[in-house]
């Protein structure tokens, strides 16, 4: 987020406090508002963060191993999906 901020606050610099500007070649007003859109943009790309998923597929140790398997004691496989998020 640092370089984010960085950016918008040398295009704010650009836009508002710098009074001179070359003969034509270059605007320091529109070059500095890119910049704090750049930087906007930036800040807002590191907001979103990291996201990860895993799939996890579990199968249940049986209760009683000398017990009949029927269609409801089976051992079935369970399948989580994990959403990690990472913020910095």
């Amino acid at each position: 987020m640092a370089p984010g901020v960085t950016v918008a606050v040398i295009g704010a610099i650009f836009t508002f406090a710098v009074r001179t500007s070359p003969t034509g070649i270059v605007n320091w007003r529109v070059v500095g508002v890119i910049l704090m859109i750049a930087g906007a943009l930036l800040i807002w790309h590191s907001r979103r963060g990291t996201t990860r998923e895993r799939i996890v597929t579990r199968i249940p140790a049986p209760v009683d191993p000398d017990a009949p398997q029927g269609p409801i004691t089976e051992n079935q496989p369970v399948r989580e999906i994990i959403q990690e998020r990472d913020f910095e």
